[in-house]
């Protein structure tokens, strides 16, 4: 597919031409620009942000595109591998959680075996006699 100028972008999207400009310019869509400033944009790139202008049926090079938007339809036998993966991830997640809990019950039971941190050593000053008066 033919990539879009901005004219042809603001045609067939919902989008006004300003709005699209400042997009490009922040990075919010990617486009090329050419040698002469004229932005040439991908139409999948335009359908990830902007929803198509559902008053006609568009054209877009030469070709006729009912929704250039995708929809987010699972294939058959996904839903049920995703829930095995899922099974998956959950018995790892308690396996790590029981050898985290065990390490750190060792690391306690280590923790009892050493032994007590003697008391730190005060501090000599320098001007003893304020010590005294205070």
């Amino acid at each position: 597919m033919d990539k879009l100028s901005i004219r042809e972008a603001v045609k067939h999207f919902d989008v006004s031409r300003p709005t699209l400009q400042k997009a490009l310019k922040s990075g919010k869509i990617s486009g090329v620009q050419d040698g002469q400033r004229t932005w040439t944009i991908d139409p999948s790139e335009m359908a990830r942000v902007y929803q198509p202008r559902q008053d006609e049926v568009e054209k877009v090079g030469g070709q006729e595109h009912e929704n250039l938007s995708t929809k987010n339809t699972p294939l058959p036998g996904q839903f049920e591998a995703l829930k095995e993966q899922l099974a998956d991830a959950e018995k790892r997640a308690a396996v790590a959680e029981a050898l985290a809990d065990e390490r750190g019950r060792h690391i306690e039971d280590l923790r009892r075996m050493l032994p007590a941190p003697e008391a730190p050593q005060t501090r000599r000053r320098w001007w003893p006699w304020k010590s005294e008066r205070s």
